[in-house]
């Protein structure tokens, strides 16, 4: 019983705040706060009736390490401070996984799962926001436009060097390889471009008279939304537009990480595995 209300407390948490962040940009600050405190209450309940600390211990120390990495992506300016609490949230509340035995902890792997699947959900979400947004691909058509020779250049060099290194490695890499190699870089390449170019569009100038709660400055070093005091402040400095930054709404890769988590286990595992039926 306490397994699934966990579960449900975790399912739904993260899908109200996928939907709040995707809408607004923004988790409400009560949600990973209402998560944190029922996660250690439900577990701390489970302990008192089945006098067994497993649970209860793996959830405080799921929780204290994940608010560690949380809190230190947060304040190294990688992510907004709902997503550190959303990540500490599911901590306290998911000591392990219920339903599929596994050598590896629970932490070790939704963390694996968050970036990995994080990555792959970051990628979709930049190209649906290049479709909506034809700045994205004007300016990723113009990179590939400026760059295409040293592209080509770079391409048929990594290929050369693959072969010449075959030689050597007594033929150990094959044509296939070298070539296969020679387009992942090619590709990882072009990928870095177009996150470039989806990252400038993350950026607005407006006008201090659309400045509201809750934008981020360019110049913030963290994902802090201004205050209405801080906004004040603004536009008594007599300035009369800003730079703005806005990102990738991360909220939904803790669901699909939670998932897959509980359906699949290890995501890298699980792919490498797929990838040997092939």
């Amino acid at each position: 019983m306490f397994e699934f209300l966990l579960l449900f407390i975790a399912f739904a948490g993260t899908l109200i705040a996928s939907y709040y962040d995707l809408r607004t940009t923004e988790i409400p600050d009560l949600l990973p706060i209402f998560m944190i405190i029922s996660g250690i209450l439900i577990n701390f309940s489970n302990f008192l009736l089945t006098k067994n600390l497993e649970n209860f211990f793996l959830s405080l120390l799921n929780g204290i390490l994940f608010a560690a990495i949380g809190f230190s992506l947060y304040f190294s300016g990688q992510w907004g401070g709902g997503d550190a609490f959303l990540l500490t949230a599911i901590g306290f509340l998911i000591p392990k996984n219920f339903f599929i035995q596994s050598d590896l902890p629970f932490f070790f792997t939704f963390l694996t799962n968050l970036f990995f699947l994080g990555s792959l959900y970051m990628i979709i979400y930049s190209i649906i926001h290049a479709l909506k947004n034809k700045s994205v691909m004007k300016d990723f058509k113009k990179q590939i436009e400026k760059f295409s020779l040293f592209l080509v250049i770079l391409f048929f060099s990594f290929f050369g060097i693959s072969l010449a290194l075959s030689q050597i490695l007594f033929k150990i890499i094959d044509i296939k390889t070298s070539f296969l190699t020679s387009i992942i870089t090619l590709v990882l390449i072009l990928i870095w471009m177009f996150s470039k170019s989806v990252e400038k569009s993350f950026l607005k100038r407006i006008p201090i008279s659309q400045l509201k709660v809750g934008d981020v400055l360019l110049e913030s070093k963290r994902w802090d939304g201004i205050t209405e005091k801080e906004i004040k402040e603004i536009k008594k400095s007599g300035k009369k537009y800003v730079y703005v930054k806005s990102g990738v709404c991360f909220a939904p890769a803790f669901f699909i990480a939670l998932i897959f988590t509980f359906l699949y286990g290890n995501s890298v595992i699980f792919f490498f595995r797929l990838l040997s039926l092939i």
